[in-house]
């Protein structure tokens, strides 16, 4: 599947700003998507790990008002702060 049809787009708010950190003393180091409502977290994990060449170690789905969000952590090894460049929304 295309990992396009999978993200919708990026979620960026304060909170998921502060998510991307990956540091020594606070490793958060996620990754916030508005996702597809059909979506499985098997997906969201494939489409990111196309989307941004990083692993991903761990994949939260929540419904809200705003759609289906998908909370990504990334692998050890891997910056989120570096991947979300790529989208250069951040």
């Amino acid at each position: 599947m295309n990992p396009y049809d999978i993200i919708i787009s990026p979620w960026i708010t304060e909170k998921s700003m502060e998510a991307r950190r990956n540091d020594e003393t606070l490793s958060i180091n996620r990754l916030e998507f508005i996702i597809h409502k059909s979506a499985t977290k098997a997906d969201v994990a494939d489409a990111v790990e196309k989307l941004f060449d990083v692993k991903v170690s761990k994949v939260n789905t929540r419904l809200t008002k705003h759609g289906k969000h998908a909370s990504v952590k990334l692998a050890e090894g891997y910056d989120a702060e570096d991947a979300s460049m790529k989208l250069g929304a951040f």
